[in-house]
């Protein structure tokens, strides 16, 4: 099984109880807090990559870092994780489980390339156009691309709109090519 699967797994799970307790969003929350302090913290990535230092060792530490402010179900699900040494599969399942939570909010995320800066009124237009057009809340990432040479690239999962000259023309190349 692929880790990816794993983490789906572990995700949905977490997901489901956390439901049952409504406590979805604040779980997601701790869990992507505690990936963010160890993505942060080199030694405490080292200490919990370590295959040296023992499972309960590593659980007490990461225990010791949540209680204050984590709910049970956030600090016992990390250390199923780690008593299962799966807690590398953490980033993963908490970008699973956000996507999860944005997809029952009606929220999706945008990836916009622009080959030139957008105004604050362009932005607008264009995050209120792509709403309208996935009928979803949009969360819109905009980057400047300069080797698009003019017009726009739009990437929603793993969909992607090409509207940039420089896809234009490597259509026409395509074509002419054949």
């Amino acid at each position: 099984m692929s880790a990816t699967d794993l983490a789906q797994r572990y995700g949905q799970a977490l997901l489901t109880l956390a439901g049952e307790q409504n406590v979805q969003r604040r779980a997601v929350d701790e869990l992507d807090a505690l990936r963010a302090l160890i993505a942060r913290s080199p030694p405490l990535k080292a200490c919990l990559d370590n295959p040296a230092i023992p499972v309960p060792a590593k659980q007490a530490i990461l225990d010791e870092l949540m209680a204050p402010a984590c709910c049970a179900l956030a600090r016992n699900f990390v250390a199923l994780l780690v008593g299962s040494r799966r807690d590398a599969l953490l980033a993963e399942i908490v970008q699973f489980l956000q996507a999860k939570l944005d997809e029952q909010a009606g929220r999706v995320k945008v990836q916009l390339q622009s080959a030139l800066a957008m105004t604050a009124a362009d932005r607008a237009a264009v995050a209120d156009r792509i709403a309208r057009w996935l009928h979803k809340e949009v969360e819109l990432e905009i980057t400047v691309a300069p080797e698009l040479l003019a017009g726009i690239m739009i990437r929603i999962g793993d969909r992607l709109v090409d509207g940039s000259c420089r896809g234009q023309l490597a259509r026409i190349r395509q074509v002419m090519m054949a």
